[in-house]
């Protein structure tokens, strides 16, 4: 049997393993609040940022499953929430965008007031950063307006010091104390430094649902580790990916399997939901 053989029948089993699982803690439970990143969750991860698009079969599987009264959606992203939900495209689903910083909620668009006072600092620090770092060949500054996102994962890898340094530099000089700077895949982020991120944006959504539903999140990057642990233990956290470290009590390799999970969980897995206690 040939290796690539023998890893498509390995993940063929970690999946069924992982529905196995899932359909056993949603038995438990009366309803589902379904969270999930986007980019390389929903969709691949691609040089390009303004490339990825929803593919067909998960935006299928999230209609469904929003559609049923014992099921809530809700979209986590990095992205700029208007982006986010062009992309998306699902009306009357839950939204956070830069981190949580920027919510749409059962109809209503928030974005935190402290973010929203510092945007002009972002902005500042993004024609800064662009100074020091435009002449980088692959390397390019998005103000997503209470965010930014330094992208290079098409620049070359030896530039990466580099630009990390300019980065820091230009935060260290204009607002060391109101820019918070992380790191993500091939991704330098800068937002303000306020005590809001994905986790909290999850708790948010879950306040809202009755306590007898559980709460689900797929994520693939450091920024979904604030999600993943704000739902545990009680929660179910999926991490996209085989390598990276994570607080996640569940995996599946990529956003190939994470499309066949959403199919199964919307053809079959919300079926199991309440039958542990179902007269």
């Amino acid at each position: 049997m040939s290796d690539d053989s023998t890893s498509a029948d390995t993940r063929e089993s970690d999946l069924r393993e992982l529905q196995r699982t899932v359909a056993e803690r949603l038995s438990d439970a009366e309803g589902l609040l379904l969270c999930t990143d986007f980019d390389g969750t929903l969709t691949g991860i691609v040089a390009d940022p303004d490339a990825p698009e929803m593919r067909p079969q998960n935006l299928t599987s999230l209609d469904r499953l929003h559609a049923r009264p014992n099921v809530a959606v809700a979209v986590v992203s990095g992205r700029a929430l208007d982006d986010l939900r062009a992309r998306v495209g699902l009306e009357n689903v839950s939204y956070a965008g830069n981190h949580g910083l920027e919510l749409a909620y059962r109809g209503e668009t928030t974005v935190h007031p402290v973010a929203e006072k510092q945007a002009s600092e972002i902005r500042t620090a993004c024609e800064a950063i662009t100074q020091r770092v435009g002449h980088i060949d692959g390397c390019f500054v998005e103000n997503k307006g209470v965010t930014a996102t330094v992208h290079h994962r098409q620049a070359d890898l030896n530039d990466t010091p580099e630009i990390r340094r300019a980065v820091e530099d230009v935060v260290d000089e204009l607002a060391p104390d109101r820019i918070e700077v992380s790191t993500g895949k091939a991704v330098i982020e800068l937002a303000p430094a306020v005590p809001w991120d994905k986790g909290q944006a999850v708790s948010f959504f879950k306040s809202d649902v009755p306590k007898t539903w559980t709460t689900m999140y797929l994520g693939d990057d450091t920024t979904d580790e604030h999600a993943f642990r704000a739902i545990e233990p009680a929660g179910v956290s999926i991490h996209v990916g085989d390598d990276d470290e994570t607080a996640a009590v569940y995996r599946t390799p990529d956003p190939d399997t994470v499309e066949r999970f959403l199919q199964w969980l919307a053809d079959e897995g919300v079926e199991h939901l309440g039958s542990s206690t179902a007269v």
